[in-house]
């Protein structure tokens, strides 16, 4: 049994990586067909605020990075991102209250124009919400709605269950069970990086080994993949927009112990949608919108898709140096997403 449990994950991740190699090796070929190149970084722009997913069940295992054409540059560069977020989400089967640190360090090298790879390390912690007492009075100001978080306690970092029909306390577990952190190798090709028509396109790929797993999850040990497809173009000398779409495959060790609170999905797919005003030569206004699909299956409001949006500033410090600030919200379901969030980053070319 455990023989072809495993002889049937080799041939999956054989299949996953032929497949990737295949088509990697199709479009390398015919790139030089339509680069056209004029100028290096025609379409690239100052880039997107590379913040992922902050989306409840999509934190527990790999959450895909986001590259587009430019972001790794030829040279060693390393950047750090950090994602400040409150989660509140209630059903009448359960209530999340928490907040989570999500950050990450990387490095990375272009080998030239086209070729770049690097490592990345990610952790996520959760906490008791150190926000409670600010989102609330935001919106009593504003008069929104506060979806009955005023009912419980601030500071609270815990994951309730009831009973749907009676209301009755089932479980309760502290929201630090869903603490997290992982290694990343990424592979990034730049295909059309400075055509005057064309926009800009790259494919990456990620690799993440969970360094540690959620306490509430058995899967998630081993290694999960992603491969993502980036767009860029300017459309005027201040207007650009970027596009990425993704795909994710979990792990699914079905032969481990059975003790998931959750049911999770073994794929996703996600798309980001950026648009970006630069002000100036160092200061460039963006507006992103992310989809995913839903990793949890029957439970209300995480087995919907979420949607979340951020809005922040790039700012260019001398010539090597990056910094960008965001805030974060979910729209539509409010269950799957962030109530909140603050993203810091920065970057350096060495």
């Amino acid at each position: 049994m455990i023989v072809e449990i495993l002889q049937r994950k080799i041939m999956k991740y054989i299949n996953v990586f032929t497949s990737c190699l295949v088509g990697l090796l199709l479009m390398m070929g015919i790139s030089t067909a339509f680069s056209a190149e004029n100028s290096q970084e025609l379409n690239y722009g100052m880039g997107i605020l590379n913040i992922r997913s902050q989306s409840v069940a999509q934190s527990f295992r790999l959450t895909l990075p986001f590259f587009v054409p430019g972001d790794i540059k030829q040279g060693w560069q390393t950047f750090a991102h950090a994602n400040w977020t409150n989660v509140w989400a209630q059903e009448k089967g359960y209530v999340l209250d928490y907040e989570m640190l999500d950050s990450s360090l990387g490095f990375s090298y272009g080998f030239n124009q086209r070729l770049g790879m690097g490592i990345l390390v990610d952790s996520r912690s959760c906490f008791g919400g150190e926000m409670d007492g600010f989102i609330q009075g935001f919106h009593d100001f504003f008069n929104i709605d506060q979806n009955n978080r005023d009912e419980y306690s601030k500071g609270m970092a815990v994951i309730s269950a009831y009973n749907p029909e009676t209301g009755e306390l089932i479980s309760q577990h502290s929201a630090r069970e869903l603490n997290n952190s992982g290694l990343n190798f990424f592979m990034n090709y730049n295909f059309i990086h400075s055509n005057r028509v064309l926009p800009a396109l790259n494919i990456y790929c990620v690799a993440r080994y969970a360094l540690e797993s959620p306490d509430i999850i058995t899967r998630g040990n081993g290694l999960d993949l992603g491969l993502g497809i980036g767009l860029a173009k300017r459309w005027s000398s201040n207007f650009y927009t970027y596009g990425i779409a993704g795909y994710t495959l979990f792990d699914d060790d079905q032969g481990a112990l059975q003790k998931d609170v959750l049911k999770l999905k073994d794929q996703l797919f996600t798309g980001l949608f950026v648009m970006g005003y630069r002000m100036s030569q160092n200061i460039t206004i963006l507006a992103q919108y992310l989809y995913s699909t839903s990793v949890v299956e029957d439970l209300t409001g995480l087995d919907e898709p979420s949607h979340e949006v951020q809005f922040g500033l790039k700012l260019r410090l001398g010539e090597k140096t990056m910094m960008n600030f965001s805030i974060i919200e979910n729209i539509i379901n409010m269950d799957n997403g962030p109530d909140f969030g603050i993203h810091l980053g920065w970057s350096l070319e060495l």
